[in-house]
C-alpha cells in the first residue's frame, strides 16, 4: 500500500518530550492506495486508521491545534520531496517531514527518522459514510 498525505485526516498530534522527542500524528482516516501509482483522483483510493511516529532533531513544534482534514504534504529526504510513502514504512536517516493542513496551519519538523504504522492494516475501508 502508498499513503499520500493529501486528503488524509489528523486526528491529533502530540510531542513527548525528553532526550529523544518524539511526534507522533495520528490518523482517523489515512488516504491509501493498493499500489503504487494508483492515485486518479480527489477523494478515490482507501481509507485507513494510521500513526506517524517521528524521532525530532529539531526544536520541539506547537502541535495543540493540529488536526483535520491535510490538502498535502512532504518527506524531503537525500534531496527527494517524497509526496507519498509506503505503508508499513521505517525510515531511520535524517529527513525533514512537512504538513500542510486545510485549515492553512502547517508543520515542519526535522527529524533523525519516521515510521509510518497502520492502526488496523486489514481495516481499509472505501468510504466512512453511513
Amino acid at each position: 500500500m502508498q499513503w499520500v498525505f493529501e486528503d488524509s485526516e489528523v486526528a491529533a498530534c502530540s510531542v513527548s518530550p525528553g532526550t529523544a522527542a518524539v511526534l507522533t500524528v495520528g490518523f482517523s482516516a489515512a488516504r491509501v492506495y493498493a499500489e503504487e501509482g494508483g492515485k486518479t483522483g480527489s477523494g478515490e483510493g482507501l481509507w485507513l486508521p494510521m500513526r506517524l511516529v517521528c524521532t525530532l532533531s529539531g526544536p520541539l513544534p506547537p502541535v495543540q491545534a493540529l488536526f483535520g482534514k491535510l490538502e498535502g504534504g512532504r518527506v524531503l529526504l537525500e534531496g527527494q520531496r517524497l509526496s507519498a510513502l509506503p505503508v508499513p514504512c521505517a525510515l531511520q536517516q535524517p529527513l525533514v517531514l512537512e504538513l500542510e493542513f486545510a485549515s492553512g496551519a502547517q508543520l515542519r519538523v526535522a527529524a533523525h527518522g519516521l515510521e509510518v504504522l497502520p492502526e488496523a492494516p486489514h481495516c481499509a475501508t472505501g468510504a466512512f459514510q453511513c
